[in-house]
C-alpha cells in the first residue's frame, strides 16, 4: 500500500516533465530597419591629392561614393613630416555626435623610434591628437564630440629617425570611425556584440 502512494506521485511528475519538454511558445516580434543617410561623412581635405615627397608622389585621398569610406596614402621621409588637412569629417546631422576610432588592423616595420599621430582640428582649435604608432586593436579611442553642422580636419604626423634604413619599410593601419548621439560607450566590434 505504501509503495502505491509513493509510486503514483513519481509517475505523475515524470509524465509532467515529459509533457513540458515538448511545449513551445511563440510570441510575435517585428523588427523594422529603414536605412537613412549617414549623419557624419568623410570629405577630402584642402591638401588631398596634392604633391608629396618623392618624384611623382601624391598625397592620395580616396572617398567612397557614399562618403562613408576613406583611404589615405602618404610618402613621409626622415625626420618630421606633417600632412595638414588631408581628410575632413562633417556632422550633417542635427545632433552632436561622440566620435571614436577603433583600429582593426595595423602593421609596421618602420625603424625603431618612429612615430605616427593623427591630429583632429575644428578650425584652429585642436580637438585631440592620437598616437597610432602601435594602436591597440579592437579598442575604442575617444576622439571627441562633434557638434551638429561642424567639420573637423585631420592632420597626419610621421617621424622617422635619421640613420635608419627606410628601404622596403611601411606602415599600414585600418580603423573604423564610430559616431553616436548616445552617451553610452559603443561596442568596439559590433558584429561580435557587446
Amino acid at each position: 500500500m505504501y509503495k502505491r502512494f509513493v509510486l503514483a506521485p513519481l509517475l505523475a511528475l515524470l509524465f509532467a516533465t515529459v509533457a513540458l519538454a515538448s511545449v513551445f511558445v511563440y510570441y510575435p516580434l517585428s523588427i523594422t530597419a529603414t536605412p537613412t543617410g549617414p549623419g557624419v561623412v568623410f570629405a577630402s581635405g584642402s591638401n588631398a591629392n596634392q604633391p608629396d615627397i618623392g618624384t611623382g608622389n601624391q598625397i592620395t585621398v580616396f572617398i567612397g561614393s557614399n562618403q562613408t569610406f576613406a583611404s589615405i596614402t602618404i610618402h613621409p621621409t626622415y625626420q618630421e613630416n606633417y600632412y595638414k588637412d588631408v581628410l575632413n569629417i562633417t556632422n550633417g546631422d542635427d545632433s552632436a555626435m561622440k566620435v571614436y576610432l577603433v583600429f582593426t588592423s595595423a602593421t609596421s616595420n618602420l625603424p625603431a623610434g618612429s612615430v605616427v599621430k593623427l591630429f583632429f582640428y575644428e578650425g584652429t582649435t585642436k580637438v585631440t591628437d592620437l598616437n597610432i604608432t602601435n594602436p591597440s586593436l579592437n579598442n575604442l579611442y575617444e576622439v571627441g564630440q562633434i557638434s551638429a553642422g561642424d567639420t573637423w580636419q585631420i592632420d597626419i604626423y610621421v617621424s622617422i629617425p635619421e640613420g635608419k634604413s627606410i628601404d622596403d619599410v611601411s606602415y599600414s593601419a585600418t580603423a573604423n570611425l564610430v559616431y553616436t548621439p548616445s552617451s553610452e560607450t559603443p561596442p568596439a566590434n559590433p558584429s561580435g556584440g557587446r
